[in-house]
Parts: C-alpha cells; structure tokens; sequence
C-alpha cells in the first residue's frame, strides 16, 4: 500500500521519510522543527538529511519499525511525512523575503499544502508559486503553475531621469525601461511585470497600481520538460484557490491511472478541461 512521503530506503528494512512542514509556514522551517529534524536524523538515521528540490526534507536510513515513533516526534512540532507517489507533491512557493517579488506567496503555499497534503490524484501533480516573473520557483514547468504579475502606472511628467530605475544594481534586470528628456517609457513586450521599478522608484514615475496572478497548467520537469498553457490571470489569492480546486476536480475526473495534467490535455485538447471544470 502506498504510503504518503515514505519512500523505499535503499538497505533492506529502511525508509527515507520526506518531511515537509505545515505549520506554521509552507517551505519555511522554524529553529526547533530544524533541531527536530536534526535529532531523529541523528538518533534514528544516518546523521545526515537532503533538502528536495520541492523544499521537502528527506530522513533517509530510518528502521521501518521505528517511523510510528518517528511521526510522533515530527507531527508534535508541526512536521509532517508527505509529497510522493500519486499523493499531490509539496506546493513550494518562493521566499516572502525577496525584494523582486510582486506579492509574497508562501502564505498561499501554506493553505495549499493544508488543504491537498493528503489528496491522491490519477499522477503525480506539482504546484509552484512564484512572487514575479522571473519564476525560480520553475511556476512555467509544473503541472499548475502560479505567477504573480503587477499593474504598473507610468507617470511620465514625474521623472527626474534619477535612472535608478536602469542603473545596476537596482535596474530593470530585463532593460524594459527607457529614459529620455526626464521622461520614461516602459517596452510592453520586454517587461515581465515584476513591478521591482516601482519599489526603486523614489518620485511615483513609475507606481504599482495592481497585482494580479497568471495560472499556467500542463508544464512538466524532468527528462522531457515541457512549457505550461497560461490557463486564466485572475484577481486575487482566494481566486487562485477557486481555479486550482476546479482543476483538480476536472482532472481527476477525466484523467488515466499514472497520467498528468499535460497528458491530459494533450490527448484531450485544453477545451475538455474548460468544458468539465466550468460545465
């Protein structure tokens, strides 16, 4: 039977746990739920952890007969075993502490993984938040991907032509921005709608008027990556949670034992999961 996030260990008897941490942040880790970690490595495991490249932590080298006495510890300081098999992966989200980020998403993360941390679903499904553009979370190749996106307001008249807002290290990182005659410019088709410019902006030239959140859908990593479709751009936060809760419904609904969403809508076209999560 499979069992959320306790993956075969590679000696006879053993498992490696994945441990992620639901309270009180997603993909953050608190001082103690760390020295947590690092006693049942020590007592019950090989000393040593990996951090995942879903933010999950894994505990590898535990005796079999010992992961009940383990969940015990972990569960107690707000740790939990998950994210493997067909058990919907941890929903990672970028750092609240990054300056580039339009809207900070591990809070969004966290209320995620609280509600789908225990959903099994017909393949392996990844979300991944990213605050702006630059997407390091890799929002664009995951099954439902979240982006972030500002609104920006150009008040040109305003401009002292400072050029901060060009100038490195603060400038735009992808040259959207122009200056000319204290005025500025910003190219539609350059910029990535990270809305850094108007956190370096010191004369409301350039303003952030509003944010938004693109979904993409049906991206994939690994051996053959693959792009995600933009899905919709919706409003706000409990808006993402609407859509993703109706695309899962959707795909689960009309998906094959061990096939992802990008397969989905491969074979069925991206009109089907349209038809079914809004018929």
């Amino acid at each position: 039977m499979e069992q959320n996030g306790i993956l075969p260990g590679r000696t006879e008897g053993k498992a490696t746990i994945r441990v992620r941490s639901l309270e009180p942040h997603s993909a953050e880790f608190t001082s103690e739920q760390i020295g947590t970690i690092a006693d049942i490595a020590e007592r019950y495991g090989s000393g040593q952890v990996h951090v995942s490249a879903r933010q999950t932590i894994e505990i590898a080298d535990i005796e079999r007969s010992a992961i009940k006495e383990v969940f015990v510890l972990l569960n107690g300081n707000g740790l939990y075993a998950g994210s493997s098999g067909h058990f919907m992966r941890n929903v990672m989200a970028c750092s609240r502490w990054c300056l580039y980020n339009v809207f900070p998403l591990s809070d969004l993360a966290r209320k995620l993984n609280n509600l789908y941390a225990e959903q099994k679903l017909p393949g392996k499904t990844d979300i991944s938040l990213s605050g702006c553009g630059f997407s390091c979370t890799r929002s664009r190749t995951s099954d439902i991907g979240i982006i972030a996106q500002a609104t920006i307001e150009v008040n040109a008249d305003k401009c002292t032509e400072c050029t901060l807002c060009v100038r490195e290290p603060l400038g735009c990182q992808v040259e959207a921005i122009t200056l000319s005659d204290h005025s500025v410019s910003v190219d539609g088709d350059r910029c990535i709608q990270c809305g850094y410019c108007t956190n370096v902006c010191k004369f409301s030239s350039l303003v952030l008027k509003g944010t938004s959140f693109a979904i993409f859908i049906g991206g994939s990593g690994g051996i053959t990556p693959k792009e995600g479709l933009i899905w919709k751009s919706v409003a706000s936060e409990q808006d993402v949670v609407d859509e993703i809760a109706g695309l899962l419904k959707c795909y689960s609904s009309v998906a094959q034992k061990g096939e992802r969403i990008g397969s989905v809508i491969e074979r069925l076209g991206l009109d089907s999961l349209t038809e079914v999560n809004h018929g």
